[in-house]
């Protein structure tokens, strides 16, 4: 099996105190890029799922076994206490079947979701979508009902989605609809939340993309002084950008460098240097509101190391207001925008914010963000407009849909995913594996071997300090990938002697 299967729990320690292994952390892409045998994980599925299902006869068999102990118990007590016994001990002890099955079957769930990983990224990887056409037009013209029922087909797949709490005559459909989904795929059929998503999103726009055809009527185009190709950008983005533009137009926002932005400097402080990957994952908490920060905010490090030289994070947060284009531009239009290959407040004030803090020519810069600010971030990194001021070195992303953004020049990009996470389906396809590009996979669904739950809420399978836990259990499993990524990026942050200081960057649309 080529695919190494490492045991760590969530603290990084090699083994939990109650014994068991923890499962992995998956890698793809990167300097070490593991090569994986699809069929032999195939293979392993299907014995696992064998050795479950003898566990399950052998358990229905041995409590068989006790329920006539219990009838003839009569003609002998002693020697039917003793045998009951023996039984009890074969289905509950500590090597029993009982135990078996459950190691078993999360041991299944984990290679089981291994596989549709790789098959995923294999499949985006081999498939190159058509470019939208006339015929397609015209299918999804004179077809409708096709086109919304293979969108359907496809959200099927999802199932429920955790921590989802109904409420209304709506809610509770929608709720009913996803247990009659569960019921009739079964939880251990369904993949993950974040691949699942991955295959609607894709659908849905090859679909969507036909409800404003405009990618038809035109080639490439200039918006916001840079140009937009059709022909370059995803299905999932073409059925956006003109949902984006048309929001701008009507509310007369125009393009992002048009609007007035606000930028208010706090005073810097000393912070620890970040001196490897978990650390950086760890110190995006300093822009969250849930920790103190000020809405819109970005912060820029300054690294002084003790050879001289000066270096540079650029950190960026999440989605902190769903209404779009309110005063705080850390919203659901800069989402939109940034998807869609086009410029935003953010990428724009954290730019500005860079120029701000002194950030020289040839400096080298590490920009990290979660959710949406890992989408920022790998608009900033691939912008030409910021690439000609800045040397962007190393991106990292944590629970971000960012597949579809083209790897930017030069740079080291490392992704963090869990595959429970609905937030990184919506990219459509999965990231590139790429020597410049590295992504951590972990599934928090089969996180103890013995205690598979499918339902993972939003608020742990998208969280940040969760991301922070994802990233150390991958430099202690030891992949070479993540190794020379995390070291690479403590060159930037800070390691041993090095002095941080960090400005916070508040940003307020006018």
């Amino acid at each position: 099996m080529t695919a190494r299967i490492h045991a760590h729990d969530a603290d990084g320690a090699a083994v939990a105190r109650d014994g068991r292994l923890r499962t992995t952390v998956h890698v793809r892409g990167g300097v070490g890029a593991t090569r994986v045998d699809l069929e032999e994980l195939q293979a392993i599925d299907v014995v696992l799922e064998g050795v479950v299902r003898e566990a399950g006869y052998l358990e229905s068999a041995l409590d068989a076994a006790r329920r006539a102990l219990a009838l003839d118990a009569g003609w002998a007590p002693a020697e039917a206490a003793s045998a009951e016994s023996a039984v009890d001990e074969a289905v509950h002890g500590a090597r029993g079947v009982r135990r078996l099955g459950e190691e078993a079957f999360a041991l299944l769930m984990s290679v089981r979701y291994a596989r549709i990983l790789y098959e995923e990224a294999e499949l985006a990887a081999r498939t190159q979508l058509a470019a939208p056409s006339w015929w397609g037009f015209l299918r999804v013209l004179l077809s409708p009902q096709a086109a919304v029922g293979a969108v359907a087909d496809r959200l099927t797949l999802v199932g429920r989605l955790p921590g989802l709490e109904p409420s209304g005559p709506a809610g509770m459909l929608v709720d009913g609809l996803a247990e009659l989904v569960n019921l009739a795929h079964g939880d251990d059929d369904l993949p993950p939340d974040g691949l699942a998503l991955d295959v609607a999103v894709r659908e849905l726009g090859e679909q969507g993309q036909y409800l404003l055809p405009w990618a038809l009527l035109s080639g490439p185009f200039t918006y916001d002084g840079r140009r937009i190709d059709p022909d370059g950008l995803t299905a999932a983005q073409r059925l956006l950008v003109p949902v984006v533009l048309t929001f701008n137009r009507l509310t007369g926002r125009g393009p992002a460098h048009t609007r007035e932005l606000t930028i208010a400097v706090s005073p810097p402080r000393l912070v620890a240097p970040s001196r490897d990957l978990a650390a950086v994952v760890d110190s995006l908490r300093t822009v969250h509101q849930d920790h103190g920060a000020e809405p819109g905010t970005v912060e820029v490090r300054r690294t002084d190391h003790p050879d001289g030289r000066r270096t540079w994070t650029v950190l960026l947060p999440s989605t902190q207001a769903m209404v779009p284009g309110g005063s705080n531009p850390v919203d659901n239009l800069t989402n939109g925008e940034t998807y869609s290959g086009l410029v935003s407040d953010v990428e724009i004030a954290a730019a500005r914010a860079m120029t701000l803090a002194g950030i020289a020519p040839g400096e080298a810069v590490a920009v990290v963000g979660f959710s949406q600010g890992g989408l920022v971030a790998m608009r900033l990194a691939a912008d030409p407009v910021v690439r000609a001021r800045f040397d962007i070195r190393a991106v990292v992303t944590a629970g971000s849909p960012v597949a579809h953004l083209p790897t930017p020049h030069g740079t080291e990009v490392l992704h963090l995913e869990h595959l429970e996470d609905p937030f990184i389906g919506l990219d459509g396809t999965t990231n590139p594996a790429s020597p410049e590009r590295t992504t951590v996979s972990r599934s928090l669904a089969t996180g103890t071997t013995g205690e598979v739950r499918f339902e993972v809420p939003p608020g742990e399978s998208h969280s940040v300090v969760e991301y922070g836990r994802t990233a150390a259990l991958a430099l202690a499993a030891g992949e070479p990938s993540v190794v020379h990524a995390s070291q690479r990026l403590a060159e930037i942050t800070g390691g041993a002697g090095a002095r941080v200081t960090a400005t916070a960057y508040t940003v307020e649309r006018g």
